[in-house]
């Protein structure tokens, strides 16, 4: 069991077992609490998954009170009535999220503040929109306060489980990309700019089921209910106490920022000076947590979690470190990566798999790549060397469509000059990152699952319920990702954190993550950058390894000459975005304008370079 299960587990029993032992003006508090917590789920939803900021997730919660009231006071029945205020709210969130398509960071806060003060100033003030006098009567199961605050407690465990399934499927590795490698979320198969209005509808969605349930709880409200920017302000400082992306930490925090002040003013003592000493203990309350636990509560639960681990696993204390694994492909049981099927024949009749013809990319007049033609024929190793800035990675973004280009790349005979970058990697490329292109918060299988994203062909809202064959395909691609990670010796490292490793073992994981999405063309940008040189002789076989057993073609950006000469079979070299040599690696080390430009004066032919 992990961490965040135990300390969801001990919430829940300890909410549970709270409403035991309190009046209905305490359970009253209760609800609204939960009300709370359900919003402020719904906010980390976007925080946590995308790093993006709302201020207006209180005008959020008014927007779904609203409709409820609205549409419950005119004898809609209830769950019609809880589904259109999630459906009118995850449509506003949707639209107030629009320009972050533009924009990120405190940009987008300010935007939605800007939606905030809309909703305060002229949607909130007209009668019709309020619903001013009518009332949404409780539906008879949930007549009495208890009722009512057991179906709260339901929708708040209805979240967590919504949340737990966004976690295991590509939208929430789609977000994750989004967040920490915007620039290059692309290459994995993920569109940045629906995957942001998805976050947005998400999170509009669940404050818009919190907002029903204060209706449900008030019956009749108004625009002086708790629907102002101070509101929004205080789920942010929830998130913060409790900790972004625990939602365990996120529901205590609640209880003590929105609850604990409620209910000391419930106490004989205090209820006479309730004015003074409830904003003045609740604000000491907020600076001591913050102060106390800068992770948030959800911080100690983890540690917690990470002590009990290690307490029942004595295992659980040795620090894992990458192992070296032989590739015996005619071994019993030897890692396999299943074919991947694809929509465009294998046997195409082109003369190469990629072929690329007077590539050029230019930035602001400055030329980066000056009319470039290479090819890569099936099942070879070509090498691309030049010294830094001669424009090998930027070849490889003109072939991921990261970069702007002219001139014609064709690939299995598809032109991919003018085609999306994130349908790329379902025509059967992948690649890496000069500087690793991992989430490094995450851990080492999410990564692996994330660069398959376009293997996972289900609709977003089918793998969030779980319906569709979304769980069964779920299963394959972690299949597929511990293969991967065995292939290269890496499968007891699937839970640590990819920021925790080694540099060498982050490079290995983000190979090992872009074989698992089965590709037919791999482009490795500096892939043996942080080994040493055994471990970069043992990459060199493992490379050798994968072109014949998954039938790969590779293309590798390289300093290291000794690896060229060794597993290349062709090798270009590049100098200020222009091509100069080609041939055999022997050739092409030996070639005077390559000695002068790349390997200095060092002996060519002995592979040493003068770097």
């Amino acid at each position: 069991m992990t961490a965040s299960r135990v300390a969801s587990t001990v919430v829940v029993i300890a909410v549970v077992g709270g409403s035991l032992f309190v009046g209905n003006v305490r359970l009253s508090i209760l609800v609204g609490v939960l009300v709370t917590a359900i919003a402020a789920l719904g906010l980390d939803v976007l925080v946590a998954r995308t790093g993006e900021l709302s201020l207006a997730h209180a005008a959020f919660l008014g927007v779904g009170a609203f409709t409820a009231v609205n549409v419950g006071s005119r004898g809609a029945p209830w769950p019609v009535t809880i589904l259109a205020a999630v459906a009118v709210t995850a449509a506003a969130a949707t639209i107030a999220g629009l320009p972050s398509l533009r924009i990120r960071g405190l940009q987008v806060a300010i935007t939605t503040l800007a939606f905030q003060e809309f909703a305060e100033v002229f949607l909130f003030s007209r009668s019709d929109v309020t619903a001013a006098g009518r009332t949404w009567t409780r539906p008879s199961f949930v007549s009495s306060d208890i009722r009512l605050y057991l179906f709260a407690l339901a929708l708040l465990v209805l979240v967590l489980v919504v949340r737990l399934r966004v976690g295991v499927t590509k939208a929430g590795r789609a977000l994750l990309a989004v967040r920490d490698v915007q620039d290059r979320a692309v290459c994995f198969g993920v569109e940045p700019g629906p995957s942001k209005l998805l976050a947005y509808a998400l999170s509009g969605a669940i404050v818009g089921l919190a907002g029903s349930l204060f209706a449900l709880k008030a019956g009749s409200i108004s625009a002086n209910d708790p629907f102002l920017l101070l509101e929004s302000l205080q789920l942010v400082a929830i998130l913060v106490v409790g900790g972004t992306g625990s939602p365990a930490g996120i529901v205590t925090a609640a209880v003590l920022v929105k609850g604990l002040p409620q209910f000391m003013s419930t106490i004989p003592f205090t209820h006479l000076h309730a004015d003074r000493i409830v904003p003045i203990a609740s604000a000491a309350l907020l600076v001591i947590a913050v102060v106390a636990a800068p992770d948030g509560i959800g911080g100690l639960y983890r540690a917690a979690g990470r002590l009990l681990d290690r307490w029942l696993d004595p295992r659980a204390r040795l620090r894992p470190e990458p192992r070296a694994r032989s590739v015996d492909r005619d071994a019993p049981g030897a890692a396999r990566l299943p074919h991947v099927q694809r929509s465009l024949s294998l046997r195409m009749p082109v003369p190469a798999l990629l072929e690329a013809r007077d590539v050029r990319v230019e930035y602001g007049g400055v030329t980066a790549l000056g009319g470039v033609s290479l090819e890569a024929r099936r099942g070879e190793i070509v090498g691309l060397i030049g010294a830094n800035g001669a424009g090998k990675s930027t070849f490889f973004n003109a072939v991921s469509g990261l970069a702007p280009v002219t001139g014609s790349i064709r690939y299995r005979g598809v032109e991919l000059v003018g085609r999306r970058a994130s349908g790329r990697s379902a025509l059967g490329t992948s690649r890496t990152f000069q500087d690793v292109g991992l989430l490094r918060p995450e851990s080492v299988v999410e990564n692996v699952l994330l660069a398959q994203t376009w293997l996972a062909r289900y609709a977003a809202g089918v793998g969030i319920l779980g319906m569709g064959g979304s769980v069964r395909t779920e299963g394959e691609l972690r299949r597929r990702a511990r293969l991967a990670l065995e292939l290269f010796g890496l499968d007891h490292l699937e839970n640590e954190r990819v920021g925790s490793l080694p540099y060498g073992t982050m490079r290995i994981v983000e190979i090992a993550s872009a074989i698992a999405a089965g590709p037919d063309l791999l482009l490795l940008d500096e892939a043996t950058a942080g080994l040493g040189p055994e471990e970069s002789q043992a990459l060199g076989d493992r490379f050798l390894a994968v072109r014949d057993e998954l039938d790969l073609t590779l293309v590798i950006v390289e300093h290291h000459v000794p690896l060229v000469a060794r597993v290349c079979d062709y090798v270009y070299c590049l100098e200020s975005g222009v091509l100069i040599a080609e041939g055999k690696p022997g050739d092409v080390t030996a070639d005077p304008r390559v000695v002068e430009s790349f390997l200095g004066r060092a002996d060519a032919a002995s592979g040493r370079s003068s770097r």
